[in-house]
This record gives structure tokens, sequence and C-alpha cells, in this order.
């Protein structure tokens, strides 16, 4: 077997080598033993420090947090009442809502019934204008009316009703631009000639006989001559002959003639009331009647009659009815504002 050869085994150091290591190692250790107890002691104060720090500051985050649960809890009623007042509050403003919706209501039927009443106030005087136009052709009483029911509308000042106000001045305008019918001038001479209706002679009366001479004085002795001239005086008032010019003539009783006096001022009177009520066909046709009787029964010589029939003739030709006289206009737009349309 071959030989083996064994590890060299180190030398042990020398005794003077270890003499110094030995103290210095015990004041290492001394120093790690301090140090270490040194930070421990700090370490241990530290913590004393941090204890003392964290329990004051758990002392006072547990007092703030009772200060907060007692704000949140304040804070919380605090929500919870502003919510019931908050639900109070829009229950209040619904209930007001319906209240405001039901009074808007309340004033459109107040309004639209207010127009309505003011419509009707103003249709009254327009009917009463066009009435006054139609049967008595009353210019004067229908322009009143208009500027009555003018007047209404511009101190109501509401501007739907402006298309009324302009076709009441347009009708205003025109009625003011109409020829006026001479109502005193032909009343006037009507009232003339029925003052002298009764003074026309009629065409069957006898002329005016000469007054007779005066009779000469009688002796009272020939009282026989007296009575015989009175009997004959008599007995020729019982028959009497009258020329007649115009075989035409009409011969009237008495009571006949004063009818035809009575109904010629008939004629005249109707005439008249034609003239108020601007009625041209019963006027003309009363006039022409009244100047055909005096042309026919009453004596054409004589003056009154001529003149008569003069006025007559003068009368028929004169316009009594008005043109166009209305208030249509007005009265359409005034229907059409009745009945909704703006």
């Amino acid at each position: 077997m071959a030989e083996t050869t064994s590890p060299e085994t180190p030398a042990a150091p020398s005794p003077a080598r270890h003499g110094w290591i030995l103290p210095l190692a015990l004041i290492l250790a001394v120093l790690a033993f301090a140090t270490t107890g040194g930070v421990f002691w700090y370490m241990q104060m530290r913590m004393q420090d941090l204890e003392v720090q964290l329990a004051r500051r758990i002392g006072q985050f547990d007092t703030s947090s009772q200060e907060a649960r007692a704000a949140a809890k304040e804070a919380r009623a605090s929500i919870e009442n502003v919510v019931v007042r908050i639900g109070a509050l829009e229950a209040k403003a619904l209930e007001a809502q319906n209240q405001q919706l039901a009074l808007e209501a309340v004033y459109q039927d107040l309004a639209r019934s207010q127009d309505e009443r003011m419509l009707a106030d103003i249709e009254q005087p327009l009917l009463l204008a066009d009435q006054q136009l139609q049967m008595a052709g009353n210019v004067r009483a229908a322009l009143l009316g208009l500027d009555a029911a003018e007047a209404r509308l511009v101190r109501m000042k509401k501007p739907q009703f402006e298309r009324l106000r302009e076709a009441i001045a347009r009708d205003s305008a025109r009625l003011k631009l109409m020829p006026a019918a001479d109502v005193q001038g032909i009343n006037a001479r009507i009232d003339a000639l029925l003052l002298n209706v009764d003074q026309l002679k009629l065409d069957m009366e006898p002329e005016a006989a000469a007054k007779p001479a005066p009779k000469p004085e009688v002796d009272p002795v020939d009282w026989m001559g007296r009575l015989g001239r009175e009997t004959w005086a008599e007995i020729k008032q019982l028959v009497r002959i009258r020329r007649l010019d115009n075989p035409n003539v009409e011969l009237l009783a008495p009571t006949q003639v004063y009818f035809l006096h009575e109904n010629l001022k008939l004629r005249l009177l109707s005439a008249r009331l034609a003239v108020l009520q601007r009625d041209e066909a019963t006027f003309r046709a009363d006039i022409a009647a009244a100047q055909a009787w005096v042309e026919r029964y009453f004596r054409r010589s004589d003056p009154l009659s001529v003149a008569m029939v003069k006025d007559l003739k003068a009368m028929s030709a004169m316009p009594v009815a008005l043109q166009n006289a209305d208030l249509r206009e007005s009265l359409k737009v005034l229907r059409s504002l009745t009945h909704g349309e703006r």
C-alpha cells in the first residue's frame, strides 16, 4: 500500500499573541452590551412616550368621536326635521300650485264672462243705434250710440276689442258724411197744410154770390106785400140751379164732406209719421193720395188749392230715406267677438 501523507496541522498560536485579544474582546462585549442596553432603554422610553401620546390621542379621539357622534345625531335630527319640513313645503307647494291653477281657471272664467258682459253692454247701444237708423233714420241718435260704445271701448283698453273700436269709428265717420233729410222743413210744410185743409173749397160749392142790394124800406102798413115777398123768397130756396163747368165733379153729402177733410188730414199725418220713420215709400204714397184728393174734390181755381197742390208736388220729390244707413260692419265684428273669434 502506498503511503498516505496526513495533512499538515496548523501550528498552535503562541501565548503572547493571545494576551491582548481577550481583553479587547471583553471590552467590545461590554460596549456592545452597554450600547444594546442604552438602545433598549431609549426604545423603552420612546415606547412609553408613544404609549402616552397614543393614549392621549386615543382619549382625544374618543372625545372627538363622541362629539362627532353627538353632532352627527344632531345633524341627523336636523336633516330629518328638514326632510319633514321639505315634505310639508312640497305638500304646501303642490297645494298652492293646485290653488293657483284653480285661481287661473276661475280668473279665465271671470275674464271671459267679464268680456262677454262688456260685449253685451256694447251690443245694446249698437242695436239701439241701428234701430234708430232703420226705423226712424235718426242719424244723430245713432251717432250718439256709436260714440258711447267707442268711449266705453277706449276706457277698457283691451287689445282684443281693437277691431270692434275701429269698425265703430268707420261706421261713425260714414254716417257723418251722409246727407241728412230735411225732416224739420217737411214737418213744417205738412203742419201748414194741415191748418189749411178746413179752408179748402169743394169744387161742388158755388162761387160766392154778389151781395144783394139793400132792400127798400117797407111800409109797416103793407104787411101783406111783405109776407108775400118772404114767402116767395123761401120758395126759391127750395130749388137751386147751379152751373158746373166740370162735368166730372163729385157730388158729396155734407157728412161725406166732413170725412173728406178728416181723411185728407189723416193722409198728411201719415206722411209726417213716414218722414220720421224714414219710410220713403209710405211718405210718397200718402203725398200722392193727398195731391190726388185735392185735385179731384177741391176747386182748382182756388189759390189755396193751387198752393197746396204745388207744395205736395215739391214734397213728393224730397228725399226721405237714407241710403246704406246701417251698422253692418260694427255688428258683424261684435258678433264675431261674441262667438269667440279674436
